[in-house]
């Protein structure tokens, strides 16, 4: 029992590999019939492990490792702004660095939804740790429901969402479409160290609200 049980783990890490390979090779929507073929087994072998090409592939990019949330870190210090820039260069420099597969994933996620088979652990919320850690200088300072905010807001400019909004949908190259998402963490930032500095149970009230 103890030996088909690994060599079933070792059928199902090298779909896996197989689909990492490929994705590394530019294949950004590969076949079961293309995994398989990379993983050395049949299609019929492959359906016994994933229900699609979409789930190999998500399966692929969630367990990519970002940086080190705390090597991130190490440079910026307690500056607030340096730790959330810290924090969006090392999720959106590894996304915006591989576009096809920050596409490929959101398209195995959607994938998934679709067919009813996504979960709440789909996800691995990474920025959200990122972020978590990045805003810790001020984490005491801010209202609950200020934190939430710029916690939220940040969520919006890191991730791989912002790769097709930003060059799908907007057009920029990759160098426009970080300088905007930098921009935009930068300003959250500089907001929530406004919002830090107010007296606590102070109404809010966002610079943007003129």
């Amino acid at each position: 029992m103890a030996a088909r049980l690994k060599q079933k783990a070792r059928t199902r890490q090298a779909l896996v590999d197989g689909a990492s390979q490929l994705l590394d090779k530019g294949m950004a929507d590969p076949s079961m019939e293309e995994i398989a073929a990379a993983a050395d087994v049949s299609r019929a072998t492959a359906y016994r492990y994933f229900d699609s090409a979409a789930d190999v592939v998500w399966q692929v990019l969630s367990d990519r490792v970002l940086t080190d949330i705390d090597e991130a870190m190490v440079r910026a210090g307690s500056d607030l702004i340096a730790r959330v820039l810290a924090a969006e260069d090392a999720i959106n420099g590894y996304l915006f660095s591989d576009p096809d597969g920050a596409r490929a994933y959101e398209r195995a996620m959607l994938d998934r939804s679709i067919r009813g088979i996504g979960t709440e652990f789909d996800r691995a919320a990474r920025r959200l740790r990122y972020i978590d850690v990045a805003l810790e200088p001020v984490v005491d300072q801010l209202e609950s429901s200020d934190f939430r905010r710029v916690r939220h807001a940040l969520a919006l400019a890191m991730g791989s969402q912002a790769v097709p909004a930003m060059l799908d949908t907007c057009r920029l190259d990759v160098t426009d479409a970080r300088d905007a998402t930098r921009f935009v963490c930068q300003t959250i930032a500089e907001e929530a160290v406004r919002l830090a500095d107010r007296p606590r149970g102070q109404a809010h009230r966002s610079t943007l609200d003129g």
